[in-house]
This record gives structure tokens, sequence and C-alpha cells, in this order.
């Protein structure tokens, strides 16, 4: 669980939260809802999977996700919501800036917030 309270990844779910729900509301917050949210995206999703990975496959909280695995997150996501669903339906729109965002993201989580978890002891 130690994992899920990263404060990085707290305030990326926090901030990516608050963006969704005010999106809903009718009231969306200037470039914040167009751009926090695909920055904070790929740090949430990779420890979400860096999580489930340390809790019920590794079973070891020194496992880090791998440059490859962070990377295929990326592509998998700029894929998806950039590639695949605005060609899919005209709700969604292809923007090559978010593309980027998520890199920066991913670069972000692999730098900062992909580490093992040490235990302090007394």
């Amino acid at each position: 669980m130690k994992t899920l309270r990263n404060p990085w990844f707290i305030a990326c779910f926090v901030s990516w939260a608050v963006i969704i729900a005010a999106r809903k509301m009718g009231h969306p917050i200037p470039y914040l809802n167009g751009y926090t949210g695909d920055i904070c995206c790929i740090p949430v999703i990779a420890n979400l999977g860096l999580w489930f990975q340390r809790i019920f496959i590794i079973k070891n909280n020194y496992y880090v996700l791998s440059a490859g695995r962070v990377a295929f997150i990326v592509i998998y996501v700029s894929i998806v919501f950039e590639g695949l669903l605005p060609w899919l339906s005209k709700t969604y729109t292809a923007d090559w800036l978010d593309v980027f965002l998520y890199i920066l993201g991913g670069l972000f989580f692999y730098e900062v917030m992909n580490k093992p978890l040490v235990e302090v002891r007394d």
C-alpha cells in the first residue's frame, strides 16, 4: 500500500480528479483542463501498475518498472487516446501536444516516482 501513498501519486491523482469533477460540473478550468490531466495521466496509470505488480505479481517492494514498460504505457495511451478514439468517434480530438505531455509524464514517473520502497528501521 505504500506505493499508493507516494506524495507525487496523490498530487497527480487529486489534481486529475479535481479537473474531471470541474469538467463534469460544467466549469472546466482553463489550461489545467487541457494539459494538467495529460501530464498527470501516465504517472497515475504507471504507479497503479507498479502497485499491482508489487502486491499481486512480483510481491516485492523493491520492484520497479523498466524503461521499456513505462515506454509501453506511454505508447499505448498515446495510440488509444490520440489515434484510435479520435478516429472512431467525433467526440474525441487528437492533439499531438498531449503525446508530448504523456512522454513528459512518463519521464517524470520513471525518474522521480519509480523507486524501490525502502523500509525505515529504528
